[in-house]
């Protein structure tokens, strides 16, 4: 039994030492939105081009079911508030519902959402069943088409009982993600 413990403490050690992080800079730097400190920023969300669980969004939802279909809206807007709510806990930035007063927009366009199982979660633990958020982050000067920087959102992971959860918790996520990116920037 100890040797079977120890070989699942040793697994699980690799598997942690060799993850990467879930969301990087890919192009740019966050030093210029550091440097102005507590900036007003505008979140504008783009699910143009998102699938969930890569499949068309009104697919997926239509084979769920009419409940979530109408659901959606709604749990769109609740993690998106989830976003914005930890991104505003950081001294670099303060979300804003008006654009003419921020100095950053911030886009994020949802590749794709995977909602995970809560089955798995329940079963295995350990991150199992989790939801992943994939896409991109690009933050641009108000008023501009420059891009200061775009981050890479790779499989955000998010947790708890229930779609809608899992769902605004990897948004929360995001969220931090952002901020601690903002604040190791140089």
């Amino acid at each position: 039994m100890k040797k079977i413990i120890f070989l699942f403490v040793a697994l699980l050690s690799v598997i942690t030492m060799s993850a990467k992080d879930d969301v990087t800079v890919k192009s740019g730097s966050l030093s210029e939105v550091k440097a102005a400190g507590s900036s007003f920023v505008y979140i504008v969300w783009d699910y143009s081009a998102a699938t969930l669980e890569g499949q068309n969004v009104d697919a997926f939802l239509k084979a769920k079911g009419e409940d979530w279909v109408a659901n959606y809206p709604q749990e769109l807007a609740e993690a998106e508030a989830e976003f914005a709510k930890a991104v505003s806990k950081s001294k670099y930035v303060n979300v804003t519902t008006e654009q003419d007063q921020a100095q950053y927009v911030i886009t994020i366009k949802v590749k794709d959402f995977h909602y995970g199982s809560t089955g798995m979660a329940v079963m295995i633990g350990f991150g199992a069943g989790d939801a992943h958020l994939s896409g991109s982050v690009e933050f641009t000067k108000n008023g501009s088409t420059e891009t200061i920087s775009v981050l890479d959102v790779d499989g955000v992971p998010g947790a708890g009982f229930g779609n809608e959860r899992r769902r605004r918790e990897a948004y929360k996520e995001l969220g931090e993600w952002v901020v601690k990116l903002i604040k190791k920037a140089k």
